[in-house]
């Protein structure tokens, strides 16, 4: 068949959600919450299925300072941006929101809004309604979590006698009554734990009748009222808030999931009533036939887009019987979520759930849930594929695995998944490590040590002068040393990708190195890891303990579900005796986490890391309550560069995780063994008499 046909993906959806915080009125102790929850799942591409609503890749607006003038400019800006790109917009408004005297007309209030001063607020229906006239804009889901949300709703013949004509398509789902008040954000953060439960027994899709249903039934005393006009008549799925978290989603002994049977579904379904939609392909021979009935239609764009389906779904159930046969007794499921963690995290598209995916489910995601830059389905499969064969240690020159990519023709697309995980096999096998452990104070050194490592050996080593005992001494040694380290790289032909850099407990609270340069941070090229400089000069006490925490690293680095951290609150660690027997008993034998930078000192730190391979705490300014510590679940198989990269996010303003917040020391087996081979030795403390000699 042809290959290169349109793309029948899931059609793109754009966020943007806006809560401001109006100086006028009573301030909203939860709004920032309840916005970042709803935004969070939105986001997520196996729930909200959406992407940043603004050019700048942003999808949450909130804060006192976010004016009415800003909050229109904003929102038409997202509106033009979603026209152009021919996307869905999803517009969910929080916050304080006013309908003057007896109209039925919502405006939303901005930090600079007045109650009753329509000039001072955001007119919610007429956002909306240009929203919906824009003709490539496939459709509008609103979500409405103020105070009169119904009133938000454009009145009737706006919406059709408008540019769209009537045919435009918008979904609205407010959170009270004309009339009535909403408390607490209970509607958003009611309707956000929902669409994390999802529906047991029903469809793929949750739509707005059951956003009005699994709210009510949580009885938040506010009366949820939904909306929709779709009357454009074209074949496109129902209007939809997300997909159902509970659907189920793998028939029992099934090769396909449910993304090929979603897809497959809405395309025959767009071929008219004579295309059954349950004749569904479960096998190799079946999805044959199917895909050859569909190659014998009329062409058009509607059979091209049922044949790209038909195609996909042949591909997938190939891949699976492929994948099933070839790895064998090395087939876990730890190891296909580690192979779809590393493809999603390279594609920055990692969902906020913990992935708990089989062979049938990843491949139904690589497959059907794509990156738009590919033009079908092969080139992401054939990357999930090599990525499970790295993991397994199987040779990616193996026939087995070639004919695997001519069976399903995809050649070309196999040879470029296999010449980019060998380029970042080779972009690994490099990094500079840098240790300040020649102060033995704590304090800033008078020198730094450096190691060129390849594949965790010795290439050259070096030591730099430090032109004064200070941060500033410290950085610029630092920068001679990877100047350094750039040179012999490149004689050897490899790339430098990763700094480990080691300091003591004292200077990792008050240093960041990824920050060091003048031209440019040194974070934004390179993957900067922070160690614990006492592991290169260990004293009796730490020589003991050593191999337990090589251990706990390793389970550590072993683990396939949650996150492996036992975190402590200000009350633990106050009592800094209680906290020393607590750690000799063994309590903590995880990673440690501090929620809190209050008490946070070099004691403390050296305390901890004594009895610990990996250590987080947040900044000195930043906490990171339990609420927050979700955002780690989905990123923990790639940090510590899941951290590096939440600070390159920042710097460029663009959105963070809640864990940007937190600092870490990571020392893992591998630097625990380098500690091992390439430590030196403590000298001698003086007495005071042999000093006087």
């Amino acid at each position: 068949i042809r290959r290169r046909l349109m793309n029948a993906a899931l059609p793109r959806r754009h966020l943007l959600v806006v809560a401001p915080q109006c100086r006028s009125m009573e301030h909203l102790d939860r709004l920032k919450g309840a916005a970042t929850e709803l935004q969070a799942v939105l986001l997520d591409h196996q729930l909200g299925a959406c992407s940043g609503g603004l050019r700048d890749r942003r999808s949450l607006l909130t804060g006192q300072e976010l004016s009415s003038d800003v909050i229109r400019h904003r929102v038409r800006e997202a509106i033009e941006y979603a026209a152009e790109e021919r996307a869905h917009l999803v517009l969910a408004l929080l916050g304080h929101g006013f309908v003057p005297g007896d109209t039925a007309t919502l405006y939303l209030m901005g930090a600079d809004s007045t109650y009753g001063r329509t000039e001072s607020g955001v007119n919610v229906g007429e956002l909306l309604t240009s929203a919906v006239n824009h003709l490539t804009i496939p459709s509008v889901l609103g979500i409405i979590d103020t105070c009169h949300a119904t009133a938000a709703l454009p009145p009737l013949h706006d919406l059709t006698v408008g540019t769209a004509n009537g045919l435009g398509r918008l979904a609205v789902l407010m959170g009270s009554a004309v009339h009535e008040e909403g408390v607490d954000l209970a509607f958003s953060r009611s309707l956000t734990e929902a669409i994390r439960a999802g529906e047991s027994g029903g469809g793929p899709l949750l739509g707005v009748d059951w956003g009005k249903k699994a709210v009510r039934a949580k009885g938040i005393g506010q009366r949820i009222t939904g909306f929709e006009l779709d009357a454009d008549g074209r074949p496109a799925a129902a209007l939809w808030i997300a997909r159902n978290a509970a659907h189920h989603r793998v028939r029992p002994g099934g090769l396909t999931g449910p993304l090929a049977h979603e897809r497959l579904s809405a395309t025959l379904g767009a071929l008219g009533p004579g295309e059954p939609q349950d004749r569904l392909p479960y096998d190799e021979e079946s999805a044959r036939e199917r895909l050859a009935e569909l190659e014998a239609l009329p062409r058009g764009l509607r059979q091209v887009a049922a044949v790209r389906a038909a195609d996909a779904v042949l591909v997938a159930v190939q891949s699976v019987t492929f994948i099933r046969s070839w790895l064998g007794t090395d087939l876990t499921t730890a190891l296909v979520n580690r192979a779809l963690h590393t493809l999603l995290a390279r594609e920055h598209r990692l969902p906020a759930e913990v992935l708990e995916h089989s062979e049938v489910e990843a491949v139904d995601r690589v497959v059907f849930d794509r990156p738009r830059a590919d033009d079908d389905c092969r080139g992401s499969l054939t990357r999930f594929v090599v990525l499970l064969a790295q993991n397994a240690g199987r040779d990616l020159r193996d026939p087995e695995l070639t004919r695997w990519g001519h069976r399903i023709d995809a050649q070309r697309e196999l040879n470029d998944a296999v010449t980019k995980a060998a380029g970042v096999e080779h972009e690994r096998r490099l990094r500079l490590v840098v240790s300040l452990h020649s102060s033995l104070t704590g304090d800033w050194p008078g020198d730094i040590g450096a190691w060129l490592l390849q594949d965790g050996k010795t290439l050259v080593k070096a030591e730099f002068e430090c032109l004064s005992a200070d941060m500033m001494g410290t950085e610029l040694a630092l920068r001679k040393a990877l100047v350094w380290a750039e040179t012999h790289a490149e004689v050897h032909g490899l790339d430098l990708k990763r700094i480990d850099v080691a300091a003591p407990g004292k200077l990792l609270l008050e240093w960041r190195p990824e920050e060091a340069g003048v031209v440019q941070k040194l974070g934004v090229d390179y993957d900067v890891v922070l160690h614990w400089s006492r592991r290169l000069t260990p004293d009796a006490v730490l020589k003991e303990i050593e191999p337990r925490i090589r251990d706990r690293a390793k389970k550590i680095a072993a683990c396939a579900h949650g996150v492996p951290v036992d975190w402590l609150e200000p009350k633990d660690t106050e009592e800094r005796d209680v906290l020393g027997h607590q750690l000799e008993n063994g309590r903590y034998r995880q990673a440690i986490g501090l929620t809190h930078p209050h008490g946070v000192d070099d004691g403390l730190l050296e305390t901890l890391l004594v009895h610990t391979p990996v250590l987080l705490w947040p900044h000195s300014t930043g906490t990171f309550p339990r609420e927050r510590h979700g955002s780690l679940e989905a990123n923990w198989r790639d940090m510590p560069e899941a951290l590096v990269r939440s600070y390159q996010h920042g710097w460029l303003n663009q959105d963070v995780q809640d864990f940007a917040v937190l600092r870490a020391v990571w020392d893992d087996y591998e630097w625990l063994r380098f500690c091992l081979l390439y430590r030196t030795e403590i000298p001698p403390a003086q007495t005071p008499d042999e000093d006087g000699r």
